[in-house]
């Protein structure tokens, strides 16, 4: 009996010593508001994160995610290239939007089999709708079996790294890999 205890309390001690077998790591963002970021740091080296963004610097139709970035310089412009990982939630709108280049959406482009994301000009386009659950999930608002995800294959990209963004879906994937931080302004 006192042997079971004693594991029991083993067992107990060593998980509250090491919170991080229970939760992954929460990413440590730099980037200034609004920006959206995967929940789980993954293994991005710098603890930042993965926050959403255009593909290559600056603007580009088609997206990803990517470390998230250092705070700009001072003054700099809307459309500053370092800018291009900041993108807001509309709910009303149920839109993705870039914050460096406005007026333009994230859309989701479906083919059988694959999927794509671009940034393209806000409309009402039935893949430019998404939806931000309780569950952190974003799902296509035309189809909710659908969500906004990273692929499991960490990329270099210079001195950070990138995960291509896909629509999957929902019950395929892993929770880790869809799962969402909004941070507003």
């Amino acid at each position: 009996m006192k042997q079971i205890n004693l594991s029991k309390f083993i067992l107990v001690s060593g998980l509250m010593l090491s919170p991080s077998l229970l939760m992954a790591a929460a990413p440590n963002v730099p980037t200034e508001p609004p920006y959206i970021v995967l929940s789980d740091n993954l293994d991005e080296p710098n603890g930042y994160g993965f926050c959403i963004d255009t593909y290559g610097p600056g603007k580009s139709e088609l997206m990803q995610t990517h470390t998230c970035k250092p705070k700009a310089p001072e003054g700099s412009p809307r459309n500053y290239s370092g800018h291009d990982v900041r993108f807001e939630y509309n709910s009303e709108t149920n839109k993705i939007q870039s914050y460096a280049f406005e007026g333009l959406c994230m859309q989701g482009l479906l083919a059988k089999g694959k999927s794509e994301l671009a940034l393209l000009a806000c409309s009402d386009a039935q893949h430019q709708g998404f939806v931000y659950k309780e569950d952190q999930t974003f799902r296509l608002k035309s189809d909710m079996g659908y969500c906004l995800a990273v692929t499991s294959d960490t990329q270099k990209a210079g001195p950070w790294v990138k995960r291509p963004l896909e629509l999957i879906q929902c019950d395929k994937a892993e929770p880790s890999l869809m799962k969402w931080i909004v941070v507003s302004k």
